[in-house]
């Protein structure tokens, strides 16, 4: 039995790094799509306009009742990198392996 719970919670722990991958892609997935169709709009505000209008945008797309593709882990993952970068919304960097 031993064998069989080893083989659930290798199986859990991988579910949830998935998972955090897959939050991860849906955020970067956001912002490429935000740079490449906002750019030349992007460039010309200042970082905190910038910042602030992607949050609004992400709030509106993932937001948990009322996004239009509701995803709170991503938009957790979007509002801790645009509240903490101080001049520039980036491609969020995925973690080292380890």
């Amino acid at each position: 039995m031993s064998a069989h719970t080893d083989l659930n919670e290798a199986l859990l722990a991988l579910t949830g790094k998935l998972q955090s991958l897959n939050d991860l892609v849906t955020a970067n997935q956001f912002m490429v799509e935000a740079l490449a169709e906002q750019g030349e709009a992007l460039k010309q505000l200042d970082g905190m306009e910038t910042k602030d209008m992607l949050r609004q945008q992400a709030r509106a797309r993932f937001h948990p009742q009322t996004g239009t593709a509701p995803n709170a882990a991503a938009l957790a993952i979007l509002e801790e990198v645009l509240g903490r970068q101080p001049q520039s919304a980036e491609i969020i960097p995925f973690p080292a392996r380890v």
